[in-house]
């Protein structure tokens, strides 16, 4: 990396600024604490935005990667959380020939090298260095490290609102004692419930579940899954918070007796996240849960699922159809609508037209035409797949298969040339044939129009910075069905920063694929039971899912305990 001088003489060599407007700009940053890269701008020495690639290859740097790490909590007190943020800049080690490192997205700060030293004021620091990495590196290490305040912001938010100082309740002169609409509008209730959308992003929670219980008001995030109870608001907060998201989602203050569904969409850092709220009624109060669609991370292309190579294949291989029914089953919140969305993102080309039929839309996919149910004025699924029939669409999403109108017209739309997806909740791939006659459907439109059905569960994934390799003993390998000499990389949780320490980070599908054969059509034709199917689908090659979980515990990518809580086994 070129030193601080170097720098000032490249860049004045090739003409960008002289040395005369480079230092009275480092002598404008040293005494306003200002970014150097804000300094140049507001003096035009810079355009305002983002850095060229053609600027950091005339100052002659070059972005490296950085290696996974954890940094120390007394090497990050170094530099002010604040002076970190405004700057982008992050301790990341110190050198014991007196030299500090410290890595940055912004190659002008390498100018500033003399403005951090002296900040950092250690007299054992001899020289300090700017390592110029990607934005995307910084933008994590600036959330894993620095994010914590709001979390620390929100405590003390609520150690203000339970204190005396705040009044929750508006003087009566102003407004009645029960007037929830103005309890939601305080600016305490505001920031609280802010505070608490942005530890649920921060935390990469699905849900955010407010629940009244006699004596407490209980928050809780859901986190891969599992549901973890955080910084508790004051119980007499309840009534305004729970007031403030009824309101923000559009719902009737004054309906406490019902149930009600709304929704709540924000820009939260730049991204847009949708939260799609139910209000249900208890005994102590509304409980109120709040499920966490980003648009930015939810929609994932095939291969970030959690496809070994085999399964991915035969997946791949059914979408190649160009009519029949291919379905996806698993209980609420396994990934079926994730692994569909997939999918149709791997066929949304400009020769097709696909169409979906959802209750409700939960992700928004250019190109494609999508319906949301609505039954209060008769528009079912079965309604609109009428009409899809007409809209002469190649591909067809149909949210769920409930009843047996909606799986005759599906069926019948596979067989006459429309591939057609859709889901069921089964516990695994065989049921889903049983469960189509169970509903009804005849059994010769099943064996004509059905291609193939995957089931799935999601299973936690162990986090890349702290998991630990182990040992399995002679049992483990008896159970994973090693062979002999077989290589595996078992590993256990342990937990560390970057997990929350949970030991675990994000989840993966662990699946269940079958693909239908002459074999298995004549099954079908004569309403054999599910056992006969998962025997059949076996001899086709059919892995069950929870030897799929096997193979994935084999590869240190999630525990024995984990596959057999999802599974049941």
């Amino acid at each position: 990396m070129p030193t601080k001088k170097e720098v000032i003489n490249i860049i004045s060599s090739i003409g960008l600024w002289d040395k005369k407007s480079i230092e009275s700009a480092l002598e404008e940053q040293e005494s306003t604490g200002n970014s150097l890269k804000e300094v140049f701008q507001n003096r035009g020495m810079l355009p305002f935005g983002e850095v060229s690639p053609s600027f950091y290859f005339q100052m002659g740097v070059v972005q490296k990667e950085l290696p996974a790490r954890e940094i120390p909590s007394e090497l990050l007190n170094a530099i002010p959380p604040k002076v970190a943020k405004n700057h982008r800049v992050i301790p990341w080690e110190k050198r014991e020939d007196g030299r500090f490192i410290l890595v940055s997205d912004d190659p002008i700060n390498i100018l500033a090298s003399d403005y951090f030293r002296r900040l950092i004021g250690a007299e054992d620091v001899k020289t300090v260095e700017v390592l110029i990495t990607f934005p995307e590196e910084i933008n994590q290490l600036l959330e894993k490290y620095y994010a914590q305040e709001s979390m620390e912001d929100l405590s003390q938010m609520l150690q203000e609102a339970s204190s005396a100082t705040i009044d929750l309740d508006l003087p009566e002169a102003e407004v009645d004692e029960g007037d929830d609409e103005a309890l939601a509008l305080q600016a305490p209730v505001v920031k609280i419930c802010n505070l608490v959308f942005v530890e649920a992003l921060r935390r990469r929670a699905s849900d955010i579940h407010f629940e009244p219980l006699e004596k407490k008001f209980r928050v809780r995030f859901r986190i891969d899954g599992v549901l973890y109870e955080v910084v508790a608001p004051p119980k007499r907060v309840e009534k305004a918070v729970i007031a403030r998201v009824k309101l923000m989602a559009k719902m009737d203050l004054a309906e406490k007796r019902l149930p009600q569904d709304g929704r709540i969409m924000l820009d939260i850092g730049g991204k847009p996240i949708d939260f799609r709220v139910s209000a249900l009624p208890g005994i102590y109060g509304e409980s109120i849960v709040l499920r966490i669609l980003d648009k930015t991370s939810m929609l994932k292309g095939l291969e970030e699922l959690g496809f070994l190579p085999e399964d991915l294949e035969k997946w791949t291989e059914l979408l190649k159809y160009t009519g029949g029914l291919v379905l996806v089953t698993g209980p609420t919140g396994s990934g079926k609508t994730t692994t569909l969305y997939a999918a149709l993102q791997t066929l949304n080309t400009m020769d097709r037209k696909l169409m979906t039929v959802e209750e409700p839309v939960e992700y928004q996919i250019p190109g494609i035409n999508q319906t949301p149910v609505n039954s209060d004025i008769g528009l079912t699924f079965a309604s609109v797949l009428r009409s899809f029939l007409r809209q002469s669409p190649d591909v067809i999403l149909i949210g769920e298969i409930r009843d047996f109108e909606t799986s005759d017209i599906a069926l019948r739309a596979a067989l006459t040339g429309h591939l057609v997806f859709s889901t069921l909740h089964t516990n695994d791939a065989p049921g889903a044939i049983t469960r189509l006659i169970d509903m009804g459907a005849p059994p010769f439109l099943i064996a004509s129009s059905v291609q193939g059905v995957m089931a799935q569960r999601l299973v936690r994934v162990l986090c890349s910075y702290c998991k630990e390799k182990i040992e399995p003993d002679e049992n483990m390998k008896k159970i994973l069905r090693a062979k002999e000499g077989e290589e595996l990389n078992v590993c256990k949780p342990k937990g560390c920063n970057e997990c929350n320490f949970t030991g675990f980070r994000g989840r993966l599908g662990i699946f269940e694929i079958f693909s239908m054969n002459d074999e298995l059509r004549e099954l079908a034709l004569k309403r054999v039971g599910t056992t006969e199917i998962r025997d059949a689908a076996r001899r086709a090659g059919m892995k069950l899912m929870v030897e799929d979980g096997y193979e994935k515990v084999k590869r240190g990518i999630t525990t024995l305990d984990e596959v057999y809580t999802v599974t049941g086994e």
